[in-house]
């Protein structure tokens, strides 16, 4: 049976699709309409123009090219596919390619039965017929032969049977099968959207992030597939990868999911976090909704976990799935996420990563891999690469040294990294302390080794930043670490840069994440300063520890940080028991509700995050003068009462998903906010006008604040304002007409607005270079938007009332008007001298582009369905 591999060296592609066609039963009529429709799906489409090409028994460089470099080939095999010498060179191509790893491919069989491509017979035995006339038995035919053979095994959409109603799917591959279900169809484009929709799932995902400096990965990663592709191989097959904390398990279940992620029907990498592990019964639901969502990519809402376990047999018992399931601690998790093999797809792979082997003792003998230290040599070098900053091999001064550290980490990739990046920037001296101090500490005591790395932090802000942030439980968004951090008094970008420098913490896709052993000697630290009484303690990040010192109002002034890991929802506590936490930085008690007295509460608060705020109004006597971060999403808040003048050091306030919110507060008083958002504040309609006054407010969102009339005139006084977001304000009337007075915006959002034309004023915005307009009823832009003289992007997609533009500004870089509709003109482009991207695709009505020949920054060019009549 035939399979597809992938593999993702580097996970770049100049294209989602590479499309194969042939002849005019389909070139003119279903090829048309599927390339249309991939790309007005947002697939970066290339189609081979056959009439272009050659007969000449070679591919062209362009179109060898635009095979290799793209990520999926759709193949339409009509009956006379076979006749086409190129489209068989096309197909040779193609398939050699997704042998190396490098292209997925899905046939479609139009009016062709799969076994007639894959034995040749039919009309393909024709064809060949006449091309062994032309070529006798030679290389090039045999060629042809085994790439149809190939071809004709894997899984593709079967359109033989359009006239009877069905949607049949030819699934015979075992490593790679997409399962479209059969459902009565009339129409053509009902295979068209299948095809969209599984294309588009492939092209969605994502690898994981391996780190930059890993050591024997591939050889291990090698075995591990192998374990996976057992006989037989439709089977569902559980591998389960055990072995110490820091040994490198997620690291290599990582790299195999990488490997072969791109060979299934859908896939997933679930990390299953200390904060679910808290939570019982209600972790394991959230489990198996992340499951569900991340296979099916949609909301599946799980009442127990009996539910639960219907769900996933019901949903995926057809699909043909790859899961990775790391830190499994329980069997209870196995369970409920994978307890039985026939909740799967023929064909799915589960890859379940613990340092509990018992919890893998269902599982068959040939389904255990056992992740083991890494060996002396490989040692050294993961030592090596962090010590001496990329170096394979130690200085020869620090030879000796060296191997004595690496024998102490005892082959632990973790503490390799960790004490490689302390000792990276140390002279000689501090390395001979650090190997009197690893000789001390028992082989087996690994939280000791890493404490090493914290120990040695340059001064007292850093560790503490550091053991703030062993508070929370998982993956951070980089700007809301930033926010938090900056908001506590640090400084961000330097601190920060010196824990991911030091190996404790690491900076993924704008992500800040710690490996769960580093997290759990950061919280020994602060364990120790209190064995046995929380409240004594800097930092509080357990739940239970949480409720005891609120409850028992146990709180001393220990207490600086106070990060709830999961939810507290119907918990109700007296604001009594704050009393006494008198140097409370940073607080973030989500669904908790608080009652009682709130003056002279939170004195040094300085970051205070309550989503889901219960209370209807926030009291008029919460005073938080040296506040500077309030996060208060999606709070039952009706009016926020407090005045703000009582929080002059706030800098950020983010009342998002505020639903039952109805007005702003007054401003009145607080000078230094920064970023103010109300975000899908969907009940919104008042904007103070004391919002004005704000002088230094950088950021504004109201992004689907759908029933939000009007702007108030004072607005246009922010001379600060950078950032302005209004998108999907659907009963926004108008901008205020004195817009050109923010001097400072950059960027300003009116995506999904109603209203037709901007103020003339808006080509003041001397600062302005990104316009965003897409799906908005704007009819046309300012005469004179060309005196803007710093734009660089104008986003137009979807604009169906626009029907034409005025000249543009030199500066603009980036042009995206697709499926403009009415648009009819556009002004002479050859003044944009700096046009990189420019997208017209669909817009119709447009007969005449003016000034292409003298756009020589362009790039990037569609101008697929546009009818040019004259192009000059």
């Amino acid at each position: 049976m035939a399979t597809q591999t992938f593999n993702l060296e580097s996970f770049t592609w100049d294209f989602d699709v590479f499309l194969s066609s042939r002849g005019e039963g389909t070139s003119k009529t279903f090829t048309d309409h599927l390339h249309l429709a991939l790309c007005e799906s947002g697939l970066n489409t290339f189609r081979d123009n056959e009439d272009e090409l050659r007969e000449g028994g070679f591919l062209s460089p362009e179109l060898k090219g635009a095979i290799e470099s793209s990520r999926i080939s759709v193949i339409v095999l009509s009956n006379d596919y076979a006749s086409s010498g190129v489209c068989l060179d096309q197909l040779v191509q193609i398939v050699e390619c997704k042998e190396k790893g490098k292209l997925m491919v899905f046939p479609v069989f139009y009016d062709v039965e799969p076994s007639q491509v894959r034995r040749q017979s039919g009309d393909y035995g024709v064809a060949f017929a006449t091309h062994e006339q032309r070529f006798g038995a030679s290389d090039k035919v045999r060629n042809w032969r085994d790439a149809l053979t190939k071809v004709g095994n894997l899984s593709g959409w079967d359109l033989g049977d359009v006239a009877d109603g069905y949607c049949p799917y030819h699934s015979l591959s075992i490593i790679s099968s997409l399962v479209i279900n059969y459902a009565p169809i009339g129409y053509e484009s009902k295979f068209i959207d299948a095809i969209i929709k599984e294309v588009q799932l492939v092209v969605s995902r994502v690898p994981m992030c391996v780190p930059k400096h890993v050591v024997g990965l591939e050889s291990r990663v090698e075995h591990v597939v192998q374990f996976m592709c057992g006989e037989p191989e439709n089977d569902v097959r559980m591998i389960g990868i055990y072995g110490m904390g820091g040994i490198g398990k997620t690291t290599l279940a990582k790299a195999v999911y990488n490997k072969l992620f791109g060979c299934f029907e859908r896939s997933c990498f679930i990390e299953i976090r200390s904060d679910i592990l808290e939570q019982k019964n209600y972790g394991i639901k959230v489990l198996q909704e992340e499951l569900l969502r991340n296979l099916l990519r949609k909301e599946i809402k799980v009442g127990s976990e009996a539910e639960g376990i219907m769900l996933i047999k019901l949903w995926l018992q057809a699909k043909k799935c790859l899961i990775v399931l790391d830190n499994l601690e329980h069997l209870d998790q196995f369970n409920a996420l994978c307890g039985e093999r026939d909740w799967f797809g023929a064909g799915s792979r589960l890859i379940l990563t613990t340092r509990v082997a018992d919890v893998l003792k269902i599982l068959k003998k040939d389904e255990h891999y056992e992740a083991k230290e890494l060996n002396s040599k490989e040692s050294l070098q993961l030592f090596s690469l962090h010590a001496f900053r990329g170096l394979a091999l130690p200085k020869e001064e620090f030879i000796g040294l060296s191997r004595g550290i690496v024998t102490y980490c005892g082959g632990l990739p973790l503490a390799l990294e960790v004490i490689g990046a302390y000792l990276s920037d140390k002279l000689k001296e501090e390395w001979i302390i650090t190997f009197e101090k690893l000789k001390r500490i028992p082989r087996n005591d690994i939280q000791n080794k890493l404490k090493i790395s914290f120990d040695g932090l340059p001064d007292d802000r850093t560790k503490a930043l550091f053991l703030d942030l062993v508070c929370f439980p998982h993956a951070i968004f980089k700007d809301t670490v930033i926010q938090i951090v900056e908001a506590m008094g640090y400084f961000a970008t330097i601190e920060i840069r010196r824990l991911v420098d030091k190996c404790l913490i690491n900076y993924y896709d704008s992500q800040i994440s710690m490996h769960s052993l580093i997290r759990e000697m950061g919280r020994e630290v602060v364990r120790l300063e209190s064995p046995n009484n929380p409240g004594e303690r800097s930092r509080l990040w357990c739940s239970r520890d949480i409720h005891n010192v609120l409850i028992g109002q146990k709180g001393t002034p220990m207490v600086e940080v106070i990060v709830a890991n999961s939810p507290m929802e119907n918990m109700s506590y007296d604001t009594r028991a704050f009393k006494n936490m008198e140097n409370l930085r940073l607080l973030q008690i989500d669904h908790v509700r608080l009652h009682g007295n709130f003056k002279n509460l939170f004195k040094e608060l300085k970051c205070f995050l309550w989503n889901h705020c219960p209370l209807k109004y926030m009291p008029s006597n919460f005073h938080l003068k040296k506040l500077v971060h309030l996060e208060l999403l999606a709070s039952n808040l009706k009016k926020f009462v407090a005045p703000l003048k009582y929080f002059q050091g706030l800098k950020s306030l983010d009342l998002s998903f505020s639903k039952r919110l109805t007005r702003t507060p007054d401003f009145g008083g607080v000078q230094n906010l920064e970023s103010l958002s109300f975000a899908f504040c969907s009940s919104l309609m008042k904007v103070d006008s004391s919002i004005g006054g704000l002088g230094r407010l950088v950021r504004l969102d109201f992004t689907d604040c759908v029933k939000l009339k009007k702007l108030p005139n004072s607005l246009c006084q922010l001379r600060s304002l950078q950032e302005l977001d209004v998108s999907n304000c659907l009963k926004l009337e108008e901008l205020p007409e004195e817009m050109g007075k923010l001097i400072s915006l950059v960027s300003l959002v009116l995506e999904s607005t109603t209203f037709h034309y901007l103020p003339s004023s808006v080509t003041s915005l001397a600062s302005l270079k990104h316009l965003y307009l897409d799906e908005s009823n704007i009819r046309g832009l300012p005469a004179n938007i060309s005196h803007l003289s710093r734009l660089e992007k104008i986003m137009l997609a979807d604009c169906k009332n626009l029907e034409m533009l005025p000249q543009l500004p030199p500066s603009l870089g980036q042009l995206w008007a697709s499926n403009c509709k009415s648009m009819e003109k556009l002004p002479n482009l050859s003044n944009l001298a700096k046009l990189r991207q420019l997208d017209l695709r669909n817009c119709r009505k447009l007969k005449d582009i003016q000034g292409l020949e003298n756009l020589h920054s362009l790039e990037d060019i569609e101008l697929r369905g546009v009818h040019i009549e004259r192009q000059a």
